[in-house]
């Protein structure tokens, strides 16, 4: 089971997070549980409706949303870069020599 098969989103549901196979348990309780010292068998007999595949699920939603965010972070931080080593040149985007005002030909009625 990818995790693409068994963690579900829906707006209606637990405010839109990440959920198990639609269940109202989401991937966030689970990962609590188990940052909380749970094991894996403790969470399934505390919830018989959960499987090995639905904790392995949640592992890597939880792996690939975040390999995600990193790579959306480094992509940020090249282009940040990359803009500090070529900067606008004078006259790049800049705002027009003058302002339009209500007297200005653009201004005014046909």
């Amino acid at each position: 089971m990818t995790y693409r098969n068994g963690i579900t989103i829906d707006p209606g549901k637990r405010g839109g997070k990440p959920c198990i196979r639609g269940l109202r348990i989401t991937v966030y309780d689970v990962l609590e549980y188990l940052a909380s010292g749970m094991s894996a068998q403790e969470i399934l007999d505390d919830f018989p409706d959960l499987t090995h595949d639905d904790i392995r699920a949640c592992l890597s939603f939880t792996a690939d949303r975040e390999r995600k965010r990193l790579d959306e972070q480094e992509l940020e931080e090249r282009h940040v870069a990359g803009y500090r080593r070529n900067p606008p040149q004078a006259g790049e985007f800049e705002a027009p020599e003058r302002d339009l005002a209500w007297g200005d030909e653009a201004w005014s009625d046909p």
